[in-house]
């Protein structure tokens, strides 16, 4: 494991240090207001933490949204895990309260530091929490109010209801709050938060960031499918919107100074343009 674990970390520092001369560049400073950003950050996860605690009120009594469609029907039925579900929603928690803010959070402090910016790292990790908090807020409104049943619930999943928490399935008043995935959201937005910053940063480890994130968010998505607690549809909506989450907190309310950083430095910046004959969004860098 300590072997596997070195070469790991032997791999990751030989590729970000494709290009030895751009560590001698100053990094764009970014916007942060520790004043500002530090409130939000702990005040969003006292509320979104309250907001668990509150679940018995907060939650509908019953599903507003009863129904399944052919097509996450039909993806549910292929990728359960039948006969043993809950190993998958387990997996799914340590996934995502473990291992996705681990390597996030863990990857850009990396990432600072191998690019002798160790000074980024606070501001960095305040960043990447506060658009994941901010993302885990909306998604807990929009779950109280759309109450979409669960899959386990519609479909009266044995393997999952007898596992022997209680009558209504895994967590007490959980039947109703599948749309959408909370674990998507936030494993998303931890991807492509940490990404940004770190794109915007001009970071050489953040290809690095993006794809070791974006994997960890995408097995999220599976396992939460795997244990029958979200349909295709929620996990979807959770992906694209912990990911715009992600990106645009931090290209619109933290973006790099203007006239801070030097006419060498890699520059980084965020476009809504039409891409191959329709909408999208474009991320560009000079480096």
């Amino acid at each position: 494991m300590r072997a596997t674990a070195a070469l790991a970390l032997s791999a990751f520092l030989v590729a970000v240090s494709s290009s030895p001369a751009a560590a001698a560049d100053p990094s764009p400073e970014l916007t942060y207001r520790p004043e500002i950003d530090l409130p939000i950050t702990v005040v969003g996860g006292a509320a979104w933490i309250a907001s668990e605690l509150a679940k018995k009120g907060l939650a509908p009594g019953s599903c507003r949204w009863c129904t399944a469609n052919a097509l996450d029907t039909s993806i549910r039925d292929a990728l359960v895990w039948r006969g043993n579900p809950n190993t998958a929603h387990d997996l799914s928690n340590v996934t995502v309260l473990g291992v996705a803010p681990a390597a996030a959070l863990g990857l850009t402090a990396l990432a600072a530091w191998y690019d002798g910016r160790s000074d980024n790292i606070a501001a960095d990790l305040v960043i990447v929490t506060e658009a994941m908090v901010v993302a885990m807020n909306t998604n807990q409104i929009t779950k109280y109010i759309v109450g979409r049943q669960r899959p386990y619930a519609h479909h009266d999943n044995p393997d999952v209801l007898r596992a022997g928490e209680g009558p209504s399935g895994p967590l007490p008043h959980d039947d109703d709050l599948s749309f959408f995935s909370g674990h998507s959201t936030a494993a998303f937005s931890l991807a492509a938060a940490s990404g940004t910053v770190a794109s915007m940063r001009g970071y050489r480890a953040a290809p690095w960031v993006w794809a070791n994130g974006m994997a960890i968010a995408a097995l999220s998505g599976y396992l939460r499918i795997a244990g029958d607690r979200h349909y295709f549809t929620d996990v979807l909506t959770g992906a694209v919107f912990g990911a715009a989450s992600g990106v645009l907190i931090p290209a619109l309310f933290h973006a790099p100074r203007a006239g801070v950083a030097s006419s060498g430095t890699r520059r980084f910046r965020l476009s809504l343009a039409p891409a191959g004959g329709g909408a999208g969004v474009g991320v560009a860098g000079a480096f």
